[in-house]
């Protein structure tokens, strides 16, 4: 069998993934350029988990001219000089700030942990500009070296006092005041570099960071953070070959799954494949493909969000926006969309250059599986008990135990078992459609929403083995209304080359029964 490797699960800090021989994949190339680019100031947008600390702790041990750290990477033979940096790392990820108590403390402590690196006691008293600006200072006189200040994560404050605008106005003024010396203390920095998600327009780190530099959707820097299918094919190709013997699976069908799950991650326009990388150390740590990167936070504010304004989780698969949308610093968020990208729930996944757009979506079906189990169950109560009975109803139909009309009984059922209080809150097709959508989404289903064709866009298509539906959703309507819209806009065209027959399912929603009537299914080709 192939041999394991070590993973640096947990890990975050470059000397501790070399020094504990962790398989570790060279992004010092990436290091190189920033130290060489005539730009002083930076900025890195990428989704959590995303590899962003252990970027910024390989930039520390760069700057501090830790040369034996970095033996047999791409930087060894790039760099000859290994000048040596005061750096001051503020790592704004060690503390929660759902109060301003929380805030302060975290603040005050990242502050005295570089105050003593540079043997400063530091006054409580003072202003935590006043604060930065001496250590800053200092460590330039000791050091006779201009500055570099790494930022980790500085929008955390703002995020976790999201849904508590009194408390973040009051957070934003003391995350201001502390990152207010970067622009008046520019003589003495050499490099400063941020991480975050979103961009915070008041705190006024954007405005006023002279030439500062965007990374997020910079070509040179898109396989910054993540790993590219290229480093997981070659950098990482035991992994996998150990990954197919502990599954039983061929290399060629792990690859395969692994792309299914993790990939599907784009930051620039050239659509760069980019895995996530915590959910590819866990799956070869544990010998295992599972869903590791949503378990570590579900995004209900975001969903709550969605809820003020009225959106559904088909509409945000293949949502055509322009950049500015997506990417404009923010005062209060507002617009789930923004968010949604950031965080990583939604990529890039496809560019118009005629018309500027871009096209969004999930990235993978860890995340859009994730997603619509967070959203089931924030729409639908448990007490109901029928996503457990809609699981097994589409796993005995994939296994062709039971027929499509079984199945479709199944759903009918679902939609009755539905309370009234849901059903109620918005009685249209999009209702229906959504809440479909999210559960077979959730079951694990190949399902797809909005899909675009020449003439429109289908509801939802489901591909089974041996065949594709087409569910066209009407509420109290017909259902002959609904196969004459799937055959006049021949929504069936996009499936031409595929081999499998196509059929049409009319999805009628009896208003007074708040199910769907039988439908009458026809086949297309």
């Amino acid at each position: 069998m192939a041999e394991k490797r070590r993973y640096p699960v947990g890990l975050q800090t470059f000397a501790d993934v070399v020094n504990l021989d962790c398989v570790y994949i060279d992004k010092t190339e990436y290091v190189y350029k920033m130290a060489q680019s005539p730009s002083k100031n930076f900025f890195l947008s990428r989704p959590r988990r995303f590899g962003k600390s252990l970027f910024v702790s390989t930039l520390k041990a760069y700057f501090e001219g830790r040369k034996e750290l970095f033996k047999g990477l791409a930087i060894e033979k790039l760099e000859k000089d290994w000048t040596k940096y005061p750096v001051l790392r503020l790592d704004l990820s060690q503390g929660k700030y759902f109060n301003l108590a929380n805030t302060l403390d975290t603040l005050e402590f990242i502050l005295e942990q570089n105050e003593r690196e540079y043997g400063i006691k530091g006054n409580k008293s003072d202003s935590f500009n006043r604060r930065l600006t001496a250590i800053i200072q200092e460590a330039c006189r000791q050091t006779g070296r201009k500055v570099v200040v790494l930022i980790d994560e500085y929008d955390a404050p703002m995020l976790d006092s999201i849904h508590k605008p009194e408390l973040q106005e009051q957070i934003r003024e003391r995350v201001r005041d502390l990152f207010s010396p970067l622009k008046a203390q520019s003589d003495y920095l050499h490099k400063v570099f941020l991480t975050g998600i979103s961009k915070f327009s008041q705190l006024s780190v954007f405005s006023e960071l002279n030439n500062l530099k965007d990374m997020t959707f910079d070509l040179e820097y898109e396989g910054v953070c993540g790993i590219t299918e290229e480093e997981l094919l070659t950098q990482m190709k035991p992994d996998i070959e150990w990954l197919a013997e502990s599954m039983g699976y061929t290399y060629d069908e792990t690859v395969s799954e692994l792309k299914r799950r993790y990939d599907g991650y784009h930051f620039c326009k050239r659509m760069t494949d980019v895995y996530n990388p915590w959910s590819l150390i866990y799956a070869f740590d544990s010998g295992d493909i599972g869903d590791y990167w949503f378990t570590t936070g579900t995004p209900t504010s975001l969903i709550e969000i969605l809820r003020e304004k009225d959106m559904d989780i088909p509409e945000l698969e293949g949502l055509e926006t322009f950049l500015a949308r997506f990417d404009a610093p923010t005062e209060r968020i507002t617009d789930p969309v923004p968010v949604l990208f950031q965080s990583g729930y939604l990529t890039l996944k496809d560019y118009d250059r005629e018309s500027d757009l871009y096209t969004l979506g999930f990235p993978n079906r860890e995340v859009s599986t994730g997603f619509a189990n967070c959203l089931y169950q924030y729409y639908i109560p448990p007490v109901t008990g029928t996503k457990e009975q809609m699981l097994k109803a589409y796993r005995l139909f994939r296994v062709k135990k039971v027929t499509l009309d079984d199945f479709l009984d199944a759903i009918r059922q679902w939609y009755a078992s539905i309370p009234y209080s849901i059903t109620d809150r918005n009685q249209n097709e999009q209702l229906y459609q959504s809440l479909l959508y999210a559960l077979l989404v959730a079951v694990g289903a190949d399902v797809h929403a909005e899909q675009q064709t020449s003439d429109g866009r289908m509801d939802i298509s489901l591909k089974m083995s041996d065949a594709i539906y087409i569910l066209e959703f009407k509420y109290a309507k017909t259902q002959e209304e609904a196969l004459e819209q799937v055959k006049k806009k021949d929504y069936a065209v996009v499936f031409a080359s595929d081999p499998r027959p196509v059929y049409a399912v009319p999805m009628n929603v009896d208003a007074k029964k708040r199910t769907i009537e039988k439908p009458q299914v026809e086949r297309l080709k």
